[in-house]
C-alpha cells in the first residue's frame, strides 16, 4: 500500500532533521524523513560544527542569532530532557589585518549588533586575556562574540531526530530517494528504493547530492562541489576546550581553529577548496604540503603550536552556490517543492533557525525572519548575496 504524508524530508543530516522536527512541532504534520544511509552520515558528519554570528549578509547573522538562542536552550526547544547538542559556549574571536579588511570587520560588527548579535570590537590585550596562546602582533581589528561556540554534529542531529520521532515523524533509513514525483507542475511525492511515497510538500536537504534529484526534474540549481580538508593538531600542552574559536582573516585561506577532543585543536579553512565532480569523487588523501601550510599558519598565530603534531585528518564536501549562500524556500515552477542546498560550509550553525522558518513557510505562518532573498531565482536575476570578504564561508 502506498504511504501518504503531509510532508516528506529527504536527508537525515542536521538541516533535514531540523526541518522535520519543526514541521511536527509547529504544525503537527504527518512527516516522513527518507535517508539513503543512516542518520548523520552525510555532510553533517564531517562538520566542524562552529556556531558564530559573524557574517556580512544580515540575514545570515539574524538566522545564527536565532540558532544560538536555540543551542543555549536546546532541551527546552526540543521539548526533550534527553536532547544533547554538545554545545560549548567558548566564544569566538575574528582577527583582521590592517587595511580594507579591518574596516569591513568593524562595519560588520555594527551591522551584526544591529540585528541582535552579541558581538563587539576588542583590543589585542583583551583578546590575549581571553586566549593567552595568541600572537596578535599583526592584528589591526578584532571582533568577539562571547555567546558563540561549537557543538557536536552527531549529538545535535540525532537529538533533532529523536525529538521529531517523539512527535510522530517517521524516519526511514536505508531508503534512498531516487527521483521526485511531479504531476501537473506540482510535487506529488518521492520515488524511493523501497517504492513511492506521496506528499504535497517535499523538502530536499541533501546538500552536495542535490543535483541528482534536481536535474532530472528539469531544475538548474547552479551548484558546485568542493573538497575541504580538516586537521587536528596536538602541542606539548593540552589545548583547553574552553578557549575561544579563532577566525584568522590575515590568511588568504581564511584559516580557523577551535578546541577538539583529547586536548587537540581542530584546524580548517574557509576558502573555495578543491573543485570535484561530486561528493563521491573526493580524494581522501591530504598532501604533506597542505599539512605544512596549515601547520605554519597556526604556528605563527599560536607559537606554542609551531612544533605541533598531526593527530587526525579528514575531508568533506562543500555544496557551493555562486554567492556561497544557501537556497531556501519553494522552487519556482514546481509547487510544493523546497530545495535546501548551497550551504557552502556554514550550514550547521544555520540549521536550527532554518528548520523553524521553513516550517513557518509551509504552514502559512508569518516567518520570524524573512528568507525570500535565498530563493533559487536570485541567480538568474543577478541578486547575489555576496559577502564583503569575497567568496568563502564568511559571507
Amino acid at each position: 500500500m502506498t504511504e501518504t504524508f503531509d510532508a516528506i524530508v529527504i536527508g537525515a543530516g542536521v538541516i533535514g532533521a531540523s526541518n522535520a522536527f519543526h514541521l511536527a512541532k509547529l504544525g503537527g504534520l504527518k512527516v516522513c524523513i527518507v535517508e539513503r544511509d543512516q542518520v548523520c552520515t552525510g555532510g553533517t558528519a564531517k562538520s566542524c560544527a562552529i556556531v558564530r554570528s559573524h557574517y556580512s549578509v544580515p540575514t545570515n547573522t539574524a538566522l545564527t542569532v536565532a540558532s544560538i538562542a536555540m543551542f543555549n536552550n536546546f532541551k527546552d526547544w526540543l521539548e526533550d530532557d534527553e536532547a544533547e547538542s554538545g554545545f560549548t559556549g567558548c566564544g569566538y574571536i575574528v582577527v583582521a589585518p590592517d587595511g580594507d579588511i579591518a574596516g569591513k570587520l568593524t562595519e560588520n560588527l555594527a551591522m551584526q549588533a544591529g540585528v541582535g548579535a552579541d558581538t563587539f570590537a576588542i583590543s589585542a590585550a583583551d583578546a590575549r586575556e581571553l586566549h593567552p596562546l595568541l600572537n596578535l602582533d599583526d592584528a589591526a581589528a578584532i571582533g568577539y562574540e562571547p555567546q558563540s561556540g561549537y557543538a557536536d554534529p552527531y549529538l545535535t542531529t540525532t537529538s533533532f531526530i529523536n525529538a521529531a520521532r517523539r512527535k510522530g515523524v517517521v524516519v526511514k533509513t536505508g531508503c534512498a530517494a531516487l527521483s521526485l514525483i511531479v504531476q501537473g507542475g506540482r510535487i506529488a511525492g518521492v520515488q524511493t528504493a523501497h517504492g513511492p511515497l506521496h506528499a504535497d510538500t517535499v523538502i530536499s536537504a541533501i546538500g552536495p547530492w542535490s543535483r541528482a534529484l534536481a536535474e532530472p526534474a528539469g531544475i538548474d540549481i547552479a551548484l558546485e562541489v568542493s573538497r575541504h580538508a580538516v586537521l587536528t593538531l596536538r602541542a606539548a600542552a593540552p589545548y583547553d576546550r574552553n578557549l575561544p574559536i579563532v577566525k584568522d582573516l590575515t590568511t588568504a585561506n581564511k584559516m580557523y581553529f577551535r578546541p577538539a577532543s583529547g586536548g587537540d585543536v581542530l584546524v580548517g579553512t574557509g576558502d573555495y577548496g578543491d573543485p570535484v565532480a561530486g561528493p563521491e569523487a573526493m580524494d581522501e588523501n591530504i598532501s604533506d604540503d597542505y599539512v605544512l601550510l596549515l601547520g605554519g599558519q597556526i604556528g605563527r598565530r599560536m607559537p606554542s603550536f609551531a612544533d605541533a603534531s598531526l593527530t587526525a585528518s579528514w575531508v568533506g564536501a562543500y555544496d557551493v552556490t555562486p554567492d556561497w549562500n544557501p537556497v531556501l524556500g519553494y522552487v519556482p515552477g514546481i509547487d510544493g517543492l523546497m530545495l535546501n542546498f548551497g550551504f557552502s560550509g556554514h550550514g550547521f550553525k544555520l540549521a536550527p533557525a532554518i528548520g523553524k522558518v521553513q516550517a513557518q513557510i509551509v504552514l502559512g505562518h508569518k516567518t520570524d525572519i524573512d528568507v525570500a532573498g535565498y530563493s533559487l531565482a536570485r541567480f538568474a536575476a543577478g541578486r547575489l548575496l555576496t559577502g564583503v570578504y569575497g567568496v568563502g564561508s564568511m559571507s
